[in-house]
């Protein structure tokens, strides 16, 4: 997990190290539904039955941002990422990294969602955040110790949010990529697998190459994934102002429809560097978004928005949406 500590204090710091913990730690206790702060549990910061096991619909893309935006480096609209769908372990809307956490980000109207392809021991990449089933399944023990069946005969822990959530498995990438098709547009987190060849063939299976970014801050990652698609769209991540530059001359031919300012990196530094480059900043607003809804002030996000950075990637895309007035 990454976070962005932009003018956030040591006290915020512990405040979020303590509810997010590792990555095998078990998640944060609070209240029901969109609460998560303990007490009466709010009411859900968007209705359940869009997107959960009661839904009599699919969602339609509701985001006002057009389509051909995503894909062009230089366009300037900020725009937003769910992590893990529709939020991680700081999330208020659905259990991270299922299908209806692509539903629900669908319904929200954000543009992006951040997966995390894990693979089986029988060669299958399934959605799942950890390299343990602990935390967010009824299992135990590695993701890549158990066969696709053996994953998706576990139930999903929504205990934490309003809706009816019993239908929900841990899905492969395609199932992923088939929910997001014509709607959300999905950032293939390559980090977790060295599958690449297993990344492409999903997004051609799918036939979902209009709608897949390729996201890693591996190069060789992303050299292999152009050798088998050239078409493919491109993610890349730099930490510093000389690493900016060298994949800049590295991918001149193919630019990256989005760099990621990684955590140890500075938006407010990088951010004008990558505008510069005809290219699209990212960061990600973890921290800002446990403030933001202890405080329910969407506007400390302004700050980020202000660097230049033109998108975030959230736990909390319901705020950043309000800070936008969509």
């Amino acid at each position: 997990m990454r976070f962005a500590w932009t003018a956030l204090g040591l006290g915020t710091l512990l405040f979020v190290t303590a509810a997010c913990g590792s990555e095998e730690s078990p998640s944060a206790s609070g209240g029901g539904g969109a609460g998560g702060q303990g007490g009466e549990a709010a009411a859900p910061v968007l209705d359940p039955t869009l997107f959960d096991c009661t839904r009599s619909a699919e969602p339609e893309r509701v985001t006002p941002v057009p389509v051909a935006c995503i894909g062009d480096a230089t366009c300037s609209t900020p725009l937003v990422v769910g992590h893990r769908g529709a939020g991680g372990q700081l999330g208020v809307i659905a259990p991270e990294n299922t299908l209806a956490a692509v539903r629900a980000a669908i319904a929200l109207g954000i543009e992006f969602i951040e997966t995390d392809p894990r693979e089986t021991s029988d060669g299958h990449l399934v959605n799942h955040h950890d390299p343990e089933l602990d935390r967010t399944t009824d299992g135990t023990g590695p993701v890549d110790q158990k066969t696709l069946a053996e994953v998706q005969a576990l139930g999903v822990d929504a205990s934490r949010f309003a809706g009816d959530f019993s239908c929900e498995r841990v899905p492969t990438i395609e199932e992923v990529l088939l929910a997001a098709k014509g709607k959300v547009h999905v950032l293939l987190d390559a980090n977790k697998t060295s599958r690449v060849d297993l990344l492409v063939a999903a997004v051609h299976a799918t036939d979902t190459l209009e709608w897949a970014i390729f996201d890693t801050d591996d190069v060789a990652k992303l050299d292999e994934a152009l050798a088998l698609e050239p078409a493919m769209m491109l993610m890349t991540r730099v930490s510093d102002a000389a690493e900016l530059d060298d994949e800049t001359v590295h991918f001149a031919a193919h630019p990256p429809v989005i760099v990621e300012i990684n955590d140890t990196g500075a938006p407010a530094e990088l951010a004008p560097l990558i505008l510069a480059k005809g290219l699209r900043p990212m960061t990600d607003v973890f921290g800002i978004d446990v403030v933001a809804a202890l405080d329910d002030d969407p506007s400390l996000y302004g700050g980020t928005f202000d660097t230049g950075v033109l998108v975030v990637q959230s736990d909390r895309p319901d705020l950043v949406l309000r800070h936008l007035h969509r």
